[in-house]
């Protein structure tokens, strides 16, 4: 325990963190010592030196490449959150110098991107000059783990998804209806009373497996007597989407919100077909243990009055 804690405290650098992550995603040495421009001797080296001021072994070499013992997965798992913090702190000190005195990483779903983020944007610019918004898109999953290692201040997600940690807290926005969504020449667009049944003749645009609207979607389709065509596309990116739908015959299943943007694009209709209690529970989450700055905080606000301006709740 001593000698654990002289050697974090007087001998740890940023290049052990660095080598420890990088490391881990590459699992190799050649591959790092490249990444890194340094040799593979000294890469060894370094780590061997590590290991020695610690006492414990980090990792092991196995024909699967270089795997991370118990005390390794710990140590990378904080190395990573260190690195984070010290990129958000020199970003955050280039925003000051530059002028820009408050940054903000948001994550959001697919399916926020186009009712929230283009008027929240557009109001944060008229409001807030000095500030710089860092945009990332994924699955909740995704960004979950983002805003565990501080890439992220707050993310826009589905609150229905699977239940989060006591680590989080989380704030309603507003309920994103599911609908059925096809092309503008698709034949059912124009078909005389349209049944759920209809719609096993022809492929179909899923999420993933592992985003939770898939379950609930197909649970319903299922209830409703739809056969599931095995013909089928699984996509969470908005534009692979509407790109499929488009050159197909597919038929999809996306958030009214940005079912409306593209119908009124004129690039899509939506199926009078409602699919009952099945919505995105759209909200925000952020990590308890990290305090937000008062600035933070005041966006965090703007994006709720943003959601209220937009009529979405």
């Amino acid at each position: 325990m001593a000698k654990i804690d002289h050697y974090l405290r007087s001998n740890l650098k940023l290049r052990h963190l660095q080598l420890l992550v990088t490391l881990d995603e590459m699992r190799h040495i050649g591959k790092v010592a490249n990444y890194l421009n340094v040799t593979q001797p000294a890469i060894s080296k370094t780590l061997a030196d590590f290991e020695e001021g610690l006492n414990i072994k980090l990792f092991d070499r196995t024909t699967r490449g270089m795997l991370p013992t118990e005390a390794g997965v710990c140590l990378v798992k904080y190395a990573k959150k260190i690195l984070n913090e010290i990129a958000s702190a020199r970003d955050d000190l280039v925003a000051i110098s530059e002028g820009r005195a408050t940054r903000i990483a948001i994550g959001l779903l697919p399916a926020v991107s186009l009712s929230i983020l283009p008027n929240f944007i557009a109001r944060v610019e008229n409001e807030m000059v000095s500030t710089s918004i860092n945009a990332r898109e994924g699955s909740s999953d995704v960004l979950i783990s983002l805003l565990r290692t501080g890439e992220l201040d707050v993310m826009i997600g589905n609150l229905a998804a699977k239940p989060l940690g006591i680590e989080f807290r989380t704030k309603h926005l507003y309920k994103d209806p599911i609908v059925v969504v096809v092309k503008k020449a698709h034949p059912l667009v124009t078909k005389q009373d349209l049944t759920w049944t209809d719609l096993s003749e022809f492929p179909m645009v899923l999420p993933p497996e592992f985003a939770t609207t898939r379950i609930v979607i197909e649970e319903f389709l299922l209830c409703h007597q739809v056969n599931l065509s095995k013909r089928y596309v699984e996509s969470l990116s908005t534009l692979t989407n509407i790109g499929v739908l488009l050159a197909t015959e597919s038929i999809g299943f996306l958030s009214f919100q940005l079912a409306d943007y593209f119908k009124k694009a004129n690039l899509v209709d939506i199926l009078p077909l409602t699919m009952k209690n099945i919505y995105i529970d759209i909200g925000l989450v952020w990590y308890t243990e990290r305090t937000l700055t008062p600035s933070q905080l005041n966006i965090i606000s703007m994006l709720e009055d943003t959601v209220c301006i937009s009529n979405l709740k």
